[in-house]
């Protein structure tokens, strides 16, 4: 005998699970990737601005030329740290987004999935019962027809 419509469906739906969980950890990792590279710019631009606060106390007890030209060389690569960090988040935003959409639409297929195979299971729940009802009722339509 085949196998009922909701165990060949349990399988599908086995498989959405599992594609739905891996669509969990896919997401919760470009979240953090864009929680990681937001804390590494605030790290960035606190540095940036201590460190301009120490060249500042510095300069005013007078500061040597060779000096002055390594903080502005220090502060252009910080700079250029700077917009090199905020590309990162950008990029990380945007690969978030598309991870996002991704799991919406595993997430509603894994639901329309599992609708349907509740449904399937309520249907069979629903003919088995009928089933049942009948053979008693066949039951006791023969026992009042043998007078028992």
């Amino acid at each position: 005998m085949s196998k009922a419509r909701s165990e060949r469906l349990g399988v599908v739906l086995d498989l959405s699970r599992r594609q739905r969980e891996a669509a969990d950890r896919y997401l919760a990792d470009a979240q953090q990737r864009v929680q990681q590279a937001e804390a590494q710019l605030i790290q960035l631009q606190n540095y940036m601005l201590e460190y301009q606060q120490q060249f500042t106390q510095a300069g005013q007890q007078g500061m040597t030329t060779n000096a002055l030209q390594q903080h502005q060389a220090f502060i252009g690569r910080l700079e250029h740290a700077l917009r090199q960090q905020h590309d990162t988040i950008r990029v990380s935003r945007q690969q978030l987004a598309q991870v996002k959409d991704y799991w919406q639409s595993v997430y509603a297929r894994f639901k329309g999935i599992e609708k349907l195979t509740d449904k399937a299971r309520t249907d069979e729940q629903y003919v088995r019962d009928k089933r049942e009802q009948q053979d008693i009722d066949e039951r006791s339509q023969r026992s009042r027809t043998l007078g028992i």
